[in-house]
């Protein structure tokens, strides 16, 4: 059975239910109904719906009010309210055998299999034909519960039916269904087609077994009659739309989709289908726009990251091709056209590590890939891959043909004291003396390899073949200053400045002349020359600056870039360079405001995702720092500062999970001792003392005596049970960084060897010693409820004086004074709880408590249904609003809530027992 239903619900879609509208009157029940038939036989069922509510809400247990409801709710296909109205009609009193026939497609619609189960197929008043159909939907249902043996046992059973009701050969097919006959369940059901061509359940099914028997063209043929036949049934539009995309026929899909989408343009599935369309036709802008819909939903199958990246690179949208394409590249095979795409928008955005990863999984190479290779080859000597870099100069040595290959390519050599890069360099400049790019290159590399004759006749040969340009002077100069033969590099210096009248860079060179012979005077003088022509130079005002500080007169440098800031508010580099100067000043809050403003700016260099985010972290602006960060992660994924940023924030937050993925991910691409010790960290915060007990043994042995490691070495202990051995460590870490981490290691250490006092003395010194940290106020509130309820309050309401949106304090306060019976204090309290964490469960819990014990048992119930979800499994809230409903004599919504969460604990169970001894529940 499990292929035959992981096929069916490969193709599930969820179900819309619309909304409805209400009134009210003053006309009895019966009047309410007779009106609502009378806007029915007018074709105005909404009106209809109207009156039925009304009649419902003068007569809430009018069986005949809640089963025309019912109906009139399943002719509208509100499937939920129908089921919800036709269960009440039969607790009313209604006819079962009326009720029965609807609810059960009620129930098949949405889904409610469990309660299907449960119906009685033999009611009496029922006809053959509707049993026969009740029956088969009770077959199937028992079937995806899973109790094959009692379906065996109702097909049996239903055979005995006397009817030629298409069901009852439905039901027996699906005897073969459950025996996974399902060529000969397909044959039987095509023969069921031929006696119901148009019957939903017969074409569904047959669907359906056509794909367990792996031939979806047969299966989107059947249903394209379902959906001719049933257009209303989005689920199976869907469905067909996907399997058509699936066998590949797109332009058959195409009409279906863009109906769905009339209903729904920003169902993810449905976005991800047409993205898939729209990039077969070519439309690149639209195929991106949609995939990006559905990934933002959510949707994680890798072809949506494909068609994503290859439209974003056809849009030479780089950014968004590599985001898309780094998601996928690990699931992609060696070759696949696809790396090519995301090497060639990493080396277009600078991803310097991440092109490396890319490269090594290609290995068929062409003269085309010859700029790729060695431009990549550049970038990861850059960044520090030595080893990378090499295994890719090799590769690019024998497919360089071009100068700009060359150039680089002798460069790395170079780097890797391989002396064909001279060679390489050289033979790239021969190749292209013209090429500027090549002189430059050549003349870095001297420097770098501390050739400076080389350097010099290189100036000197540049010199000749450009006389008018001043950068071979700017070389001379820069070599002999190197050499400390400042009186002939000043002379370069102002010949190149006599040269070049309209870039500040000779007259800064002068500068940095002054500066490295330690002459600040000269260098200011300078420099406010320099800015009085050049008032706008980033790099004088930042050198300004600099030189500015180095003589207390900061200030000034700051007032020079303010100018030039607000001449020109447009200007990036300005911007960046103010905010980077007020970071240096600790005005994170400038910073933040200059940057804020260009947040929605493409292609914002890296200096901006930096500054602003620890200028986010150093404010304590959480929410913010966190969608900065992972934007700038969805940017560039492997970089440092990035993850580095991104770990600070979930560290904070205790996602410690999250924190050694994305830390094992960085290391995962390069070898990095502060990510060790990171990724060491998150491992034991998340508790995996295994994987962290690994990543222990690999830290080089000099950092083992960091106080940090000492810390790791004390939780190790102490999941070791060896508690005496980790409080010497643990001091260790907390007297090197008394954090809040450190501190609950000591606190925990002293509580495992049963030394309270010595816990809450620390933790009492700590506070003392460190009155803002909030986090440990916290911890020394919750040690002395048990010990001093009393001195608990206070240290709360402390915390509140220092932060009174601390909603941890509020909550606690509002359940202590509870427990004292302050009703008033204890209401205050709770309702700020619940207004700082709206869709807090323990919040909500508390403050319906409060209200339980003022009797006010419908606002309980309020914030009950708001705290009672999916996700929230605490057992004791569940049963809190269990008492709250019956209390409130909610009798039959109560019970109806037992039966839908299983209790696991033995206490609540017991509780439950209580309950229905008290109250008198069967």
């Amino acid at each position: 059975m499990k292929g035959f239903y992981s096929t069916q619900l490969k193709y599930a879609l969820a179900a819309v239910a619309l909304g409805t509208l209400s009134s009210c009157g003053k006309q009895t029940s019966d009047e309410y109904i007779t009106e609502a038939k009378q806007y029915i036989a007018e074709n105005d069922p909404a009106a209809a719906i109207v009156a039925l509510k009304n009649a419902v809400q003068l007569e809430p247990r009018s069986a005949q009010a809640r089963f025309e409801l019912g109906q009139l709710y399943m002719q509208q296909k509100q499937f939920e309210s129908a089921e919800k109205e036709l269960n009440r009609a039969l607790e009313y009193g209604y006819e079962a055998s009326k009720v029965l026939p609807l609810i059960t497609q009620a129930y098949q619609r949405t889904g409610a299999y469990s309660a299907i189960s449960k119906l009685e197929h033999s009611e009496g008043g029922l006809t053959s034909v509707e049993r026969a159909e009740i029956g088969y939907f009770k077959v199937v249902s028992l079937a995806r519960l899973n109790k094959l043996d009692d379906a065996r046992i109702l097909i049996e059973e239903l055979s005995e039916l006397e009817t030629s009701s298409v069901f009852k050969g439905l039901t027996a097919a699906y005897s073969l269904v459950l025996d996974q006959e399902y060529e000969v369940a397909a044959t039987e059901v095509s023969k069921l087609r031929e006696q119901a061509p148009q019957n939903a359940e017969v074409l569904k099914l047959l669907a359906q077994l056509k794909l367990s028997l792996n031939k979806p063209k047969e299966a989107a043929e059947i249903y394209k009659d379902y959906v001719q036949f049933y257009p209303e049934d989005l689920q199976t539009t869907f469905v067909l739309a996907k399997l058509l995309v699936d066998i590949g026929d797109l332009a058959a899909a195409d009409p279906y989709l863009d109906e769905l989408l009339l209903v729904n343009d920003l169902n993810p599935l449905l976005n991800q289908l047409k993205a898939a369309t729209y990039a077969q036709k070519g439309d690149y802008a639209n195929a991106l726009k949609r995939a990006e819909i559905a990934i933002n939903a959510n949707v994680e199958e890798p072809s949506i990251r494909l068609i994503a990246g290859y439209s974003a690179y056809q849009l030479q949208d780089y950014d968004s091709a590599n985001r898309h394409l780094t998601y996928i590249a690990a699931l992609l095979p060696d070759n696949h056209p696809g790396l090519r795409l995301l090497a060639a928008s990493q080396l277009q955005l600078g991803l310097t590590s991440e092109v490396g990863d890319v490269l090594n999984r290609l290995d068929t190479l062409s003269d085309e890939d010859a700029p790729l290779f060695s431009k990549a080859s550049y970038e990861l000597l850059r960044g520090g891959y030595e080893k990378e870099a090499k295994a890719f100069i090799e590769k690019s040595t024998d497919i360089s043909r071009t100068a700009e290959d060359l150039t680089r390519l002798g460069l790395l050599q170079l780097s890797l004291n391989n002396l064909d890069g001279i060679v390489n360099l050289e033979e790239a400049v021969n190749k292209s003396p013209e090429l500027e790019s090549a002189q430059a290159t050549l003349a870095k590399a001297y420097i770098v390899t501390k050739q400076y004759d080389k350097a010099l006749d290189l100036a000197s040969n540049w010199k000749g073949t450009s006389p008018n340009d001043a950068k071979p002077y700017l070389l001379a100069g820069d070599v002999y200053t190197r050499q400390q033969k400042f009186n002939e590099a000043k002379a370069e210096f102002e010949k190149a400045s006599a040269l070049d009248k309209t870039s500040p860079s000779p007259k800064l060179a002068l500068v940095n002349l002054a500066l490295a012979q330690e002459n600040l005077q000269q260098a200011n003088s300078l420099l406010e020359d320099l800015l009085v022509e050049y008032p706008n130079s980033p790099s004088a005002l930042a050198t300004y600056y600099l030189v500015s500080k180095q003589q207390n007169k900061q200030s000034s440098g700051i007032e020079k870039i303010q100018a030039a800031f607000k001449s020109d508010p447009t200007n990036l580099t300005t911007r960046l360079l103010l905010a980077r100067v007020q970071v240096v000043e600790s005005n994170h809050l400038k910073a933040i405001e200059l940057l804020s403003e260009v947040k929605g700016q493409k292609n914002l260099p890296k200096s901006y995702w930096k500054t602003l985010g620890q200028s986010l972290i150093k404010t304590n602006q959480l929410r913010p720092a966190t969608q900065h960060y992972d934007a700038w992660l969805q940017k560039s994924p492997n970089d440092k500062d990035a993850v580095v940023g991104k770990l600070l924030l979930l560290d904070s937050q205790n996602k410690f999970e999250e924190g050694a993925k994305l830390t094992q991910g960085f290391l995962n691409n390069r070898d990095d001792v502060q990510m060790q010790l990171l990724n060491t960290h998150f491992l034991i915060m998340q508790g995996d003392y295994s994987a962290a007990q690994t990543a222990y043994d690999q830290l080089p042995e000099d950092l083992l005596e960091l106080p940090i490691s000492k810390g790791f070495l004390a939780r190790f202990q102490l999941n070791n049970k060896q508690p005496e051995l980790a409080l010497e460590n643990a001091l260790i870490a907390y007297n090197s960084m008394p954090n809040i981490k450190n501190l609950m290691l000591l606190v925990f250490t002293y509580e495992t060897l049963q030394q309270p006092a010595k816990s809450i003395d620390l933790l009492s010194q700590h506070v003392e010693q460190h009155p803002n940290d909030l986090a440990a106020k916290m911890l020394l509130a919750e040690r002395q409820i048990g010990d001093d309820v009393t001195e608990a309050m206070l240290t709360y309401e402390v915390a509140l004086q220092q932060n009174p949106n601390n909603y941890i304090a509020n909550n606690n306060l509002a359940y202590l004074h509870l427990q004292n019976g302050d009703l008033q204090k204890a209401k205050s309290y709770g309702e700020k709880a619940v207004e700082l964490k709206p869709d807090n469960a323990a919040a909500l819990d508390t403050l319906a408590q409060i209200l339980v014990a003022e009797k006010n048992y419908a606002e309980a119930i309020t914030l009950y249904d708001r705290a009672i979800t999916d996700e929230m499994e605490n057992e004791d809230i569940y049963l809190n609003y269990i008492e709250t409903l019956l209390l409130a004599e909610e009798s039959f919504l109560a019970k109806r809530k037992l039966g839908q969460r299983e209790m696991k604990l033995q206490k609540s169970i017991d509780r439950i027992s209580k309950l229905k001894a008290d109250f008198g529940l069967e």
